[in-house]
């Protein structure tokens, strides 16, 4: 009987596999695995739809110019750009935006822009309360100050996340 190397001139396990096809299946498997859990198991948060409470929280955005703010609505429902219900507008305010400018001796003030203005959205959402962080729906983290792309039927832009509040009326 003729003994066998393990490996061959060739890369191949006795002579039969080759050692990069070897490795190049646990790779894939591996692969597999993480993306099954990345994104089949416990995928859900831990809450059920009956945990849901509203959350209202405020959107500050500087800088937006008129006919943008125009366009908001209340009752326009926000989304993230991964398409997560982010809420419904319950609140628009707009007010003049106010920037610094260097006047021509030298100083600096702060004027009304001609050009934009800031627009706070109040927002409510079915969220949940997890410990001191919150979320819109199950996974939309509304973290205060965090910068936060958005859209609406009309809009798409960021904000600031300016204020987050539990509430029990909404």
């Amino acid at each position: 009987m003729k003994k066998r190397k393990l490996l061959d001139e060739c890369g191949r396990i006795f002579g039969v596999i080759s050692a990069v096809d070897i490795l190049a299946v646990l790779l894939a498997a591996a692969l597999l695995v993480m993306a099954y859990m990345r994104f089949f198991s416990g995928g859900e948060a831990n809450v059920s739809d009956d945990h849901f409470v509203p959350v209202t929280y405020q959107i500050r955005l500087e800088r937006v110019r008129e006919f943008t703010a125009r366009a908001f609505r209340e009752g326009d429902r926000l989304l993230s750009d991964s398409g997560e219900d982010m809420g419904v507008i319950r609140d628009i305010q707009v007010s003049p935006a106010v920037q610094a400018v260097v006047t021509t001796d030298g100083q600096i003030r702060k004027m009304t822009s001609e050009m934009y203005v800031e627009v706070i959205l109040t927002v409510t959402a079915d969220g949940s309360v997890n410990g001191d962080r919150y979320y819109a729906g199950r996974t939309f983290e509304l973290g205060v100050n965090g910068q936060v792309a958005f859209t609406t039927k009309y809009v798409s832009t960021s904000g600031v996340i300016w204020d987050v509040d539990e509430r029990s009326n909404s």
